[in-house]
């Protein structure tokens, strides 16, 4: 690093000043930049002029807080560049809050487009008195542990916002409400550990380029409701949905059904195994066994975490892939995951109906790749495994992602299942992580 470096610095000699911050701004990580000011007479007296000041690493265990939030400071007073394009911040707020202000405003002064704020390590989330809303030129925003508001009907603040991430805070309806009404080109917006009041209302009626939602292990939300025009299609949801043991009486799987109204119009789909308990069959009234209509017509890449406890196997995944008619890409996660507890449901009620379908009910004429990640060469992972390749008529292929520590937890190879299988598809990559 030290040798590309000086390397870099020897060819800036002969370029102009106006080149010079660019290429530094590219190639030069602010770090190493302050590192190798030794390194050029031009350079040491050269104020420092790079657009990416991104602090995600500062922090180690040869770098204490204190000369952390000094070298930051250093940076911010010493900065003469016209333009500062991303901010990037990992550190703990407690004691240095005013400081970490000063230098969020040095960014709003000089066209800031991407800020991404983690106090995570402070374990308490900062109550920043900062009106983003007042930012035109903000593109991507990312916050951590660090309180967001905004203002409805503000006339310029974050019109040019494409990407919102919220983790670890608690997000208001009004908030919500404000960011669909100012940020008309919102791309992105995920909430990851959030706490709600209840309802995710989406007001999507002038939003053409919102395409992902993502979610995940969101406190006290109940329901979602997206309005948007009637064709309109969010493209890709991440929606990881997890039990609340706390409350005695909710079931996750009735937020699942309150959303198939939009979920059943995605492109993209990534969730977990509450997602299929919701859509299996169960039985109703009488002793009759139903399942929630549903079709999933746009789908074509899908991918599901299997977490204890679940009552899901093979029989689910089957269940629910044969109502995506044009899916291309199926990712299976059960790292941690066995489906031991569920196979004697499986052998005797429905290994039958899947592996012996006369009816071709099963057929994923459109399959082109299937990875399963934890695979651990289990008896059930090889029926899922055998369901692909005889079920994908179109697969091209097939990839088994073994953990580390697999030949302690797998059973011994069922050499000759194994054989039968790859007869059917010779396509199957073995790959350890």
């Amino acid at each position: 690093m030290a040798e590309s470096s000086n390397k870099m610095m020897k060819l800036t000699q002969k370029i102009p000043d106006d080149m010079v911050e660019h290429i530094i701004s590219m190639f030069l990580p602010i770090k190493s930049l302050l590192r190798n000011r030794i390194l050029s007479k031009r350079f040491v007296n050269t104020n420092i002029q790079s657009r990416n000041l991104d602090f995600s690493g500062i922090l180690s265990r040869r770098r204490s807080q204190l000369e952390a939030v000094s070298i930051i400071e250093e940076v911010f007073n010493k900065y003469k560049g016209s333009d500062i394009h991303r901010f990037v911040l990992l550190i703990t707020h407690l004691g240095v809050e005013d400081k970490i202000i000063s230098w969020i405003n040095t960014c709003f002064g000089k066209n800031i487009q991407e800020i991404f704020l983690d106090f995570s390590k402070s374990k308490k989330v900062m109550e920043i008195p900062i009106n983003f809303s007042a930012v035109e030129t903000l593109q991507d925003l990312k916050l951590r542990s660090c309180k967001f508001e905004m203002l409805e009907n503000s006339p310029k603040g974050l019109r040019l916002l494409r990407t919102l991430s919220l983790m670890r805070t608690e997000v208001m309806k009004e908030t919500i409400d404000a960011v669909f009404s100012n940020c008309i080109h919102l791309e992105s917006l995920e909430l990851i550990e959030c706490r709600m009041d209840g309802l995710l209302s989406i007001h999507a009626q002038n939003h053409k380029k919102f395409k992902l939602l993502i979610l995940s292990s969101i406190q006290d939300l109940w329901d979602i409701i997206l309005d948007a025009p009637s064709p309109y299609t969010l493209k890709e949801a991440n929606l990881h949905y997890n039990r609340n043991f706390s409350r005695r009486y909710y079931d996750p799987s009735n937020l699942v059904l309150n959303n198939m109204n939009f979920l059943t119009r995605v492109f993209v789909l990534t969730t977990t195994t509450i997602f299929l308990e919701a859509l299996t069959k169960k039985y109703v009234g009488g002793g009759k066994l139903e399942k929630w209509p549903f079709k999933f017509e746009n789908l074509t890449k899908f991918h599901i975490s299997f977490k204890a406890p679940t009552f899901c196997t093979l029989f689910d995944i089957a269940e629910f892939l044969k109502e995506c008619p044009k899916l291309e890409h199926v990712a299976i996660d059960i790292y941690n995951f066995t489906f031991e507890p569920q196979l004697p449901l499986w052998e005797s009620h429905h290994k039958d109906q899947i592996q012996n379908d006369s009816k071709n009910n099963y057929v994923l004429k459109f399959l082109k790749k299937v990875k399963i990640f934890g695979y651990k060469g289990h008896s059930h992972e090889l029926d899922i495994v055998e369901f692909f390749v005889k079920s994908a008529p179109s697969l091209v292929k097939l990839r088994l992602v073994m953990p580390k520590n697999a030949k302690d937890n797998a059973h011994a190879p069922d050499n000759a299942r194994i054989e039968v299988i790859r007869n059917i598809f010779s396509g199957i990559k073995v790959t350890e992580v």
